[in-house]
């Protein structure tokens, strides 16, 4: 079994108790393991131990063990490990919370025969004509981040599916990954290796002490939580940042957006139709409706400004990729639009993040 290299150990903290976390012996999870034989081990959960323990993690009040599985650290609560009944937790999974994990476990994060993710076929434009107004786009994340420090958080991380995504943290000696998603991390794994720190853990509860990264970023993630704790998980990226530290947190206002809203209506009108009448059909028949994906909430600008701590809005991107998809054509000159709108992005970006699609929210503390 490979040592682990604990140098950054120090920033994490017990997702359950907020206490220290330290690296188990090789006696102590040789001990485990026999307790788990024994039945003497469980889930907090309250459910029984599916794997061996290789390597793990301890709370310092010794309530707690986090398992380390392919050089992911398992920090949500429902995995932790403990010997007694009486630190089992009693909450229950959230649905939604457990939509998006089961969708990017099972799906979005496994390449297809093209070699694309399938959360960037379903979600995402693809073509050539878009692909350099993108990667402008993604580089626009840079200039809002510190250029160089120790620790980058990548807040739901996903895959690390564009290489443009590594320039973040190019400089930093870490890239804290954290996501939902197990597969997710696996991905990321490959790309960044001993640069990277993948934690499988709760934006909404986040296993790390105060101001400890120098950086952050959240990529169009937060909408997919809960609309009731999005707040909450920016707030907690907040609460982590550095004195000094700067974030970035890529938002989707959707049927907030202005813009999209004039240029996607009769689009939009006619998929609403169309939807209606597929539902009555199905009805009719006796189908059940087709399975969420994926769960999605957009809050308005006034929302944030009321419960967040003080940001600079810019734009990221003001097309969305419906609007992409139906309007820019090579054939009628879609490079050059899009050359167009960028530009216009960069002379008015506040205006552009306020009325286009994703906007950035910039922290900085």
């Amino acid at each position: 079994m490979k040592a682990m290299n604990i140098n950054w150990i120090g920033i994490l903290k017990c997702p359950l108790t907020g206490f220290d976390l330290r690296v188990l012996t090789e006696e102590e999870i040789a001990m485990l393991n026999a307790d788990s034989a024994d039945q003497k081990l469980w889930q907090a959960d309250g459910s029984p131990i599916k794997q061996k323990l290789e390597q793990g993690l301890i709370s310092s009040d010794q309530s707690y063990i986090y398992p380390i599985i392919n050089g992911i650290v398992i920090l949500l609560k429902d995995l932790a490990l403990t010997r007694t009944a009486d630190k089992f937790i009693k909450e229950e999974k959230d649905k939604d919370k457990q939509l998006v994990q089961n969708f990017y476990n099972q799906k979005g994060w496994f390449v297809n025969d093209e070699g694309n993710y399938e959360d960037a076929v379903i979600y995402e434009d693809l073509r050539d004509v878009s692909k350099d107004y993108l990667k402008k786009c993604h580089d626009r994340v840079s200039r809002y981040l510190n250029s160089s420090g120790t620790y980058m958080l990548d807040a739901a991380s996903g895959a690390l599916q564009y290489p443009d995504y590594l320039q973040y943290s190019e400089n930093y000696t870490y890239r804290v990954c954290v996501d939902f998603s197990f597969q997710a991390l696996l991905e990321a794994r490959k790309k960044l290796g001993e640069k990277g720190i993948y934690v499988l853990a709760d934006m909404c509860n986040m296993p790390f002490k105060d101001n400890v990264m120098d950086g952050f970023v959240s990529l169009n993630t937060i909408y997919h939580i809960p609309k009731d704790q999005q707040a909450l998980a920016i707030r907690e990226l907040y609460r982590l940042l550095a004195k000094n530290g700067k974030g970035v947190v890529v938002y989707d206002w959707y049927k907030h957006s202005v813009w999209m809203n004039f240029y996607l209506l009769p689009f939009r009108g006619f998929v609403f139709i169309k939807n209606r009448l597929l539902g009555l059909i199905s009805k009719l028949l006796g189908k059940a409706e087709p399975a969420k994906r994926l769960y999605f909430y957009a809050h308005t600008y006034t929302y944030f400004r009321e419960n967040l701590p003080p940001f600079k809005l810019a734009v990221w991107r003001s097309l969305s990729v419906p609007f992409m998809r139906y309007y820019i054509h090579p054939a009628l000159f879609g490079k050059q639009i899009l050359n167009w709108i960028f530009t216009k992005e960069e002379k008015e970006p506040e205006l552009c993040g306020r009325k286009g699609e994703y906007p950035m929210f910039i922290f900085e503390k």
